[in-house]
């Protein structure tokens, strides 16, 4: 029987709710109302608090300001302890775009800034501005006031809106001053005005309605010039003829005034059929416009924009009196109250002082919800403030709403479904998340669930749907939190690698550089020893010939580069074959595209691991040659100081490590003490011969520097010089052309190199637009887009430096085979000594000093971002354990892990600080 009767009150409704609509589509001229899916009849109840009118609540002795009463980020304060503040004033300004500044409600003094329990249905604490009230005159911080607003530009009253904290007061608090940019992305034909007020026992829409219809059709216009709608609609139910009589004669005399500019003529009163919930946003945007908003979507997706009335009116406050958002209509109803009736109360005003202006019954109240019974939330405590988007409190006796039943198992009835406004599956949704499935649930639309309590009402088993929805959401959220932090690292991590990639082909560059200058001064002193032999013309031209080639390097190969491209191309295929999978599961996007970014980037990886192939090849054929120059007795490069350098520096950094780990063992008490000892020991030997592999690399550099500089001044030189000038021509001919190849440094390959560094320099213009979209829509996540940004820079600087290096060598190269090139016997050529120092020389060194300066730049630019973020760490440490010594049993837990959590952020930040100071003192 129970099956039967609820079976029949949702069919019955359906049935009444198309005949409803037929019934005022039969009317002349009236336009038509469409219907949605599912949809109840609970008792309204509204006639409880609809027959008084609305009333001004008296001024609250102390008002309790939450910083966050809207949705996005919370305001920061900008007042002290002891500040006098007047009514209006700004106490807390808006934190990016998604946020909204707070004002004083009342004049006083602020005597608190502090967490306190706010009206939310976690219970949770949050940070609030606390002012009581200073003597009882009301002093007045407006802004300026624009009765003549059609005079002021658009992006001025969007600001006034902004600085005026206007947000929606009929869901989630989201600012109107982002809904009045809308038009900038999508193209706005309709605004819509949901005062369809469906749930039960809430009457606020309703007195705002009938009290003030003439602010409503001025905010309206205001909200109109604004987003640009070809019509406007004011959506509402058929239960409120007092508003929807008042809406029109208030249409009717705007009209009528001569003095303003024409009314819209396509404002349009739209009487919709009573049924639970068409006071949705989509659900009321389907009964007007037939437009359904696609799964995951906006309004603005579909061109229309909703506001509340209570929003509107609040718009034309602050556009037309200058006057911020500092209070709004409340109904105070429920049978536990003897006189239920509808307030308009400064925010921050108590619950408790509320309620006893309406007289609450001597039984008492059993049950005290914010918001209706629908979706409403249970409070625990009376001691709470209002804020921007409290609508109702419904203090409720024990038989108006009774204890929940005890929740009995799904017998599969499909109520559920039939009363489901979103056309959604309650009862797989129900199983999914009792499952934790929440995958599965996901791909069910969970996020389309407008938690109206339509299926959790005509549920036969009695088991709380919507609650069960709520916990699925929360942990879909909390894991797509913890994916974005994995990202987050993971793109730290791709940033460290260019990081390093970056250095290696600065370390790179610069071997390539000293090579060259000893490959130039052993081929100049090769060509002096060639002069020098006068005896025997050829064998002299043989010997310099043979010389020229042992000394002739294979062109160098920078395997670091190849790798990187390829790393780069697998992570590209990775992320495609991600994309695509994705899109194959929940079947949307454009596969075809997708498949062909795999097999674009399939392509990019074969080419990469061929060129790294080809490149290992090229190094492995070169090492034999390089193995046999040795042998013949060629000069060797001077030992790489650089990389000892680094050793030291990374040895440094050990015992710094090895010494905290032990300090940090023996303060708490933990850990093997002996290993860490042996640790400290071990890492300080290594760095001593760090130290002194160092040293001696630097006196054999400092000797072989001071020889080579004695050679070249000494009167074998001088004689080898002089007895070149009497030379045969041709023996002088072919000495010429047998050193030109030895002389000729390996031309690096320039077009690849610029090709590198212009995809670089595309890489970071899309990072650039991608943040810059992200921070205009505040959408997406900043911190990520951040990261990509300071990545691709990392990166287009290395391919930079790359390119300048092989631009320097192939500068130095040129004047080197010219002047091998041209024979002037009769010219004296100068001595071995002044070949190995000439102007080439000068030109590698002026290289490496840019290079050097360069680095140098980005090593200062790194160490100061990593000494803010070393600062930040440590205030935000030391917060943290501040708040835990002053935090009662209950928060304990939580705030340790906050300060265990910022503690190791901590030792990361301040061991990326060692890290780069070691690289600084390095250099």
């Amino acid at each position: 029987m129970v099956l039967s009767l609820l079976k029949s009150m949702v069919t019955s409704s359906r049935s009444s709710a198309t005949a409803e609509a037929e019934q005022t589509q039969k009317g002349q001229g009236a336009p038509r109302v469409f219907d949605f899916h599912g949809g109840i009849h609970p008792p309204e109840h509204k006639a409880l608090s609809n027959r008084a009118p609305l009333v001004a609540a008296p001024l609250p002795r102390e008002v309790v300001l939450p910083l966050s009463q809207h949705i996005g980020a919370p305001a920061q304060p900008l007042v002290e302890i002891g500040q006098r503040v007047k009514t209006g004033e700004l106490i807390a300004r808006a934190q990016g775009m998604i946020s909204a500044p707070v004002h004083a409600s009342i004049t006083g003094v602020v005597t608190a800034i502090e967490p306190r329990q706010i009206p939310h249905v976690s219970g949770l604490e949050d940070q609030c501005i606390v002012i009581e009230r200073e003597g009882e005159i009301d002093e007045w911080a407006r802004l300026e006031a624009w009765r003549d607003w059609r005079q002021q530009e658009a992006q001025d009253l969007i600001q006034r809106l902004q600085d005026a904290g206007v947000v929606g007061q009929g869901g989630a608090g989201f600012p109107s001053a982002v809904k009045a940019r809308v038009r900038e992305r999508h193209a706005i034909d309709t605004l819509i005005l949901n005062a369809a007020e469906c749930e039960p026992y809430i009457t606020a829409d309703d007195l705002t309605m009938r009290t003030h219809p003439e602010a409503l059709i001025e905010g309206l216009e205001i909200l109109a010039s604004l987003i640009g709608p070809e019509c406007i609609l004011i959506g509402i139910e058929d239960n409120k003829p007092e508003a929807v009589i008042a809406l029109e004669q208030a249409i009717r005399a705007r009209r009528a005034d001569k003095r303003l500019p024409p009314l819209d003529s396509r404002l349009e009163v739209v009487v919709v059929p009573t049924k639970y919930p068409s006071g949705g946003e989509k659900q009321l945007i389907k009964l007007l416009t037939d437009r359904e908003v696609p799964s995951r979507g906006l309004p603005a997706d579909v061109g229309v924009v909703v506001h509340n009335p209570g929003t509107v009116r609040a718009v034309q406050r602050a556009v037309c009196f200058g006057e911020p958002m500092i209070s709004r209509v409340v109904t105070l109803t429920g049978e536990a109250l003897q006189h239920p009736h509808n307030v308009e109360a400064r925010l921050g005003t108590s619950i408790a002082d509320l309620l006893r202006l309406a007289a609450p019954a001597p039984t008492g109240i059993a049950r005290l919800v914010m918001g209706g019974p629908m979706m409403g939330f249970t409070l625990e405590s009376d001691a709470l403030p209002i804020i921007k988007t409290t609508n109702c409190l419904l203090a409720s006796s024990p038989e108006s709403l009774p204890t929940p039943a005890v929740e009995q198992p799904c017998i599969r009835c499909g109520m559920c479904e039939q009363a489901c406004p979103a056309e959604l599956l309650p009862q797989q949704l129900y199983w999914f998340s009792k499952a934790r499935e929440f995958d599965k649930a996901e791909l069910y639309n969970l996020a389309d669930c407008i938690e109206c309590g339509a299926c959790s009402y005509v549920c036969p088993s009695q088991i709380p749907l919507v609650q069960y929805y709520r916990f699925a959401k929360g942990e879909i959220r909390s894991a797509q939190h913890e994916a974005r932090k994995s990202e987050r690292a993971r793109h730290r991590f791709e940033f460290k690698q260019a990081r390093m990639a970056r250095e290696e082909a600065e370390k790179e560059a610069k071997r390539q550089q000293r090579a060259q200058a000893a490959q130039k001064s052993a081929a100049a002193r090769a060509d002096a020893s060639a002069a020098a032999d006068t005896t025997s013309a050829s064998a002299t031209a043989a010997t310099a010939t043979t010389a020229a080639a042992a000394v002739q390097p294979a062109p160098a190969t920078d395997i670091k580069a190849f790798k990187t491209a390829r790393a780069a191309a697998n992570i590209a295929l990775k992320k495609a074959e991600k994309a695509l999978k994705t899109a194959q599961d929940s079947g949307e996007g454009d596969i075809s595209a997708l498949e062909a970014s795999v097999a674009e980037a399939k392509t990019r990886l074969a080419k990469a691991e061929a060129d790294l192939k080809a490149a290992s090849e090229a190094s492995e054929s070169a090492a034999p040659a390089a193995t046999s120059t040795s042998s013949t007795g060629a000069a060797a490069p001077a030992d790489n100081l650089k990389a000892l350098k680094t050793a030291r520096a990374a040895a440094n950094i050990a015992v710094k490590k090895a010494e905290k780990a032990l300090k940090t063992a023996q303060d708490s008490g933990e850990g093997d003490i002996s290993a860490l000892e042996t640790s400290v020991t071990e890492a300080k030997a290594r760095l001593a011969k760090a130290e002194g592999d160092l040293k001696a690399a630097t006196d054999a550099t400092d000797s072989a520097q001071g020889a080579a500089q004695g050679a070249d001044k000494g009167p074998v030189a001088s004689a080898a010089a002089g007895s070149a000038q009497t030379t045969d021509t041709g023996a002088a001919g072919s000495s010429a052309n047998a050193a030109a190849p030895a002389a000729a440094a390996p031309s690096a390959d320039i077009k690849a190199l610029k090709t590198a560094r212009a995809a670089a320099n595309i890489a970071v213009k899309k990072a650039e637009k991608a943040l810059a979209r992200a921070s205009e829509s505040g959408e997406g996540d900043i911190e990520d887009l951040q990261t990509l940004l300071a990545t691709a820079q990392e990166n287009l600087r290395a391919a930079e430096v790359r390119l300048n290096s092989a631009q320097a060598g192939n500068t130095e190269a040129a004047p080197a085979a010219k002047g091998a090139g041209e024979l002037i016997p009769e010219a004296p050529k100068p001595a071995a000594g002044s070949i190995g120092r000439g102007s080439m020389a000068s030109n590698v060194t002026l290289s490496q000093a840019e290079i050097e300066a360069s680095r140098a730049e980005n090593l200062a630019k790194r160490h100061k971002q990593v000494s803010i973020a070393v600062k930040a760490a440590e205030a935000a440490h030391r917060k943290a354990e501040a708040a835990l010594s002053e935090a009662d049993d209950e928060n304990r837990q939580r705030l340790a892990t906050k300060v265990d959590r910022t503690r190791r952020n901590l030792e990361h930040a301040r061991e990326s600080l060692a890290e780069v100071q070691a690289l600084v003192d390095a250099q």
